[in-house]
């Protein structure tokens, strides 16, 4: 017995040290704060990496002294592991080549996204995929975290302000920023992961406690992301409805909760939109997409007969319906057919407000596929000028960017009196993270950073499609990804996103080891 023990302590203690890792980061990034709003992003910043750096540390130092520092080296790379290894490389060399160098290593003429932080990521993704044994516990208290944060940003809607964080802010901004997150874009962000992999395990779970555990935490985030007053949300929630029935549809099971959730996430703008009307002036008014889709005449027919068909997919998956792999088969390519149809009609529908000038047709949708400087607040303008600026860099900056992080020294240099003139700002971020990593760090650190997150999906699909919490982490990054098309990549949300990525891809690893 001594023996025994002995023997599981000295191989334990990577994947224990791991698992307090990822907890401490996916749960403690969504509630660590020192003074409210003020310090938020240099609080939650300080945080990660004083994990991070003690969880590095931690793994060299024990595969040293346990005298088994070449298991530190994988001589079986995986696609995933190659495109990391190219984006830390791209990190670094645009770093080098920087005119602004020091900036670029420490972030801090942006939101601390410098090469230090970047790098953060990568080792913390080779701990992970190396040495992490995942146990569905720890990312339960991921979920529970969540849950605290969507609840306490929902009691922001009713303006209760429950913890005091509002109680000196400006009016200005006392409704931009929520919960213990901050920024709402961000707050939103944060929402969408923890709904997606709660969604997931709903859509898996066997035990009817933790369906319906799951089941609650989902609708809360779907409150949650309807109430954080952001746009930005329905990018990830059309992610995440998008792209489950992928996974969803392999039961009979996971069709009918689809359906259910869905069913759920209508009632969920239709509740909202009557508190709106019945307590108008009590709570924070929404405006933007939501309007649109609780405005609609058809909101109230489609409820209904979403709740029918939940009902009648239950029956069928009683009777046995779903059970032929035939049929679920078939249900996935009906899916994917879908899918490529309402992405061709997205892109028409881009093509004709833009290029045909035929605006008028899509009535209140016009604002949103309409591009132009004015488009998401100002976002239009920023991509135009980032665009703008990449061509006028020197070959070096064309192809490795300007340094990590330096997109505010850039619009500063060449786009400064025209910014103060018309939107009285300074504009420090693309507020589009693939943007923004073309101009920081080039196209080489950009194809390597979409190439992680595209093997990333392979790997799961092709080896862990058969394990629920390696397919939640990966749809949770996947409406990240979504959102950052429009979103800020800040040491907030982003190193949850990373952390879930390496749980996702943590035993392809171990396999290829």
């Amino acid at each position: 017995m001594t023996k025994r023990s002995k023997h599981c302590s000295k191989h334990e203690f990577l994947p224990c040290l791991l698992a307090v890792y990822v907890v401490a980061v996916t749960a403690g990034m969504l509630l660590v704060y020192h003074d409210f709003y003020y310090d938020i992003l240099e609080t939650k910043c300080i945080y990660y990496c004083i994990c991070t750096v003690l969880a590095i540390l931690g793994t060299g130092g024990w595969l040293f002294l346990a005298g088994r520092p070449k298991e530190t080296v994988n001589d079986k790379r995986n696609l995933m592991d190659l495109a990391v290894v190219v984006w830390g490389v791209a990190i670094m060399i645009s770093t080098i080549v920087s005119p602004v160098r020091f900036y670029a290593f420490v972030g801090n003429g942006g939101r601390y996204a410098g090469c230090f932080l970047l790098m953060l990521y990568v080792g913390a993704y080779f701990c992970i995929t190396r040495y992490y044994q995942a146990k569905e516990w720890h990312l339960v208290i991921f979920v529970a975290a969540g849950l605290f944060m969507c609840v306490f940003g929902i009691s922001d809607f009713f303006d209760m302000d429950l913890l005091g964080f509002k109680a000196e802010i400006m009016e200005t901004q006392r409704y931009k920023f929520t919960s213990t997150i901050g920024n709402i874009n961000t707050y939103t962000s944060c929402v969408a992961m923890v709904m997606a992999y709660a969604g997931v395990m709903f859509a898996a779970a066997r035990e009817k406690k933790k369906a319906a555990g799951y089941g609650l935490c989902t609708v809360v985030a779907f409150f949650a992301l309807i109430l954080g007053e952001s746009d930005n949300g329905y990018l990830s929630l059309a992610a995440f409805f998008g792209l489950l029935p992928l996974y969803a549809f392999r039961s009979g099971r996971g069709i009918w909760r689809y359906v259910l959730l869905a069913a759920a996430f209508f009632t969920a703008v239709a509740l909202v939109g009557v508190i709106l009307r019945v307590m108008e002036g009590q709570v924070v008014p929404i405006t933007g997409l939501f309007q649109v889709i609780a405005g609609s005449r058809f909101l109230p027919g489609m409820v209904a007969v979403l709740w029918l068909a939940t009902g009648g997919c239950y029956l069928m998956e009683r009777a046995g319906v779903f059970e032929r792999p035939s049929v679920t088969s078939m249900l996935i390519k009906a899916w994917l057919v879908l899918l490529a149809a309402m992405t061709l009609a997205v892109l028409f529908m881009l093509y004709d407000v833009n290029v045909a000038g035929h605006g008028q047709r899509y009535k209140g949708l016009q604002s949103y596929l309409l591009f132009n400087d004015e488009w998401g607040t100002h976002r239009g303008y920023v991509w135009r000028i980032a665009v703008e600026d990449y061509k006028r860099f020197p070959l070096i900056q064309k192809l490795f960017g300007y340094g990590p992080d330096t997109f505010g020294f850039v619009t500063r240099m060449n786009n400064y009196p025209e910014m103060v003139e018309r939107y009285q700002e300074l504009f420090d971020s693309a507020h589009n993270e693939y943007l923004q990593y073309l101009v920081t760090i080039g196209p080489v650190g950009l194809l390597a950073y979409c190439g992680v997150h595209i093997a990333a999906a392979i790997q799961v699909v092709k080896k862990q499609k058969g394990n629920p919490m390696a397919v939640a982490a990966l749809l949770a990054v996947a409406c990240y990804d979504l959102q950052a098309a429009v979103n800020i990549n800040q040491p907030i949300a982003t190193p949850v996103m990373w952390t879930l990525l390496a749980v996702s891809a943590a035993g392809v690893a171990r396999d290829a080891s």
